[in-house]
């Protein structure tokens, strides 16, 4: 059973180790890395590669999660414009 509630503190894209995000049409049933919801296959989700490891890995998330990074992103590049 899988808890739909996300857990920590929402990540930014602000970073070294995240790549570009992009959406990805998920080929068979995958799940979201953030909150575990199930992503079907045939769905749009999105995917934010982590380059710092040796190999790229993708990791995949719902549209909600992925909003949630969005606006957590905003925040923190509003806090860099007042420095």
């Amino acid at each position: 059973m899988q808890n739909n509630k996300p857990k920590g503190k929402t990540p930014s894209l602000i970073g070294s180790t995240n790549g570009r995000p992009r959406r990805v049409q998920v080929e068979r049933k995958s799940v979201c890395n953030r909150c575990g919801c199930d992503i079907q296959a045939g769905q749009d989700c999105f995917g934010i590669p982590k380059i710092g490891s040796g190999f790229n890995s993708v990791k995949r998330y719902c549209k909600d999660c992925f909003n949630n990074i969005l606006n957590q992103t905003l925040k923190d590049l509003d806090e860099i414009k007042k420095l």
